[in-house]
């Protein structure tokens, strides 16, 4: 499980759905207090509430429906490092380039819009 924590608009439509789907897993296992120790880098914890209404916002304004709030849950078990845990959103790009065509494709467009 992770987050990419890129532009929602650069993400594919399975991308997209899958790091919201994740977002709500992750909270179950906040809710349980478990630890997130072998995410360093995959997640970030205090920003899962601000992430995932990106997401949602994303989703809509492609025409797709959402009906899953999320409510953060309380993360004092998890360590300060866990807690305080961020991506690394460059690793994220290129991950994405290189697993998926559709989100190359955005964000390759992305980057030639943003250097025009």
């Amino acid at each position: 499980m992770r987050m990419w924590m890129i532009n929602p608009r650069l993400l594919c439509k399975n991308h997209l759905l899958g790091e919201h789907s994740e977002i709500h897993k992750h909270r179950h296992i906040f809710i349980k207090q478990h630890s997130t120790k072998g995410r360093d880098g995959q997640i970030e914890p205090l920003a899962m509430k601000k992430r995932h209404d990106e997401l949602a916002e994303e989703m809509l304004r492609r025409g797709w429906k959402h009906n899953s709030p999320y409510e953060q849950p309380n993360l004092d078990h998890l360590s300060d490092y866990e807690r305080n845990s961020r991506v690394d959103i460059l690793v994220s790009v290129d991950d994405l380039k290189s697993r998926c065509s559709e989100c190359r494709r955005k964000i390759k467009k992305f980057t030639n819009n943003f250097l025009v």
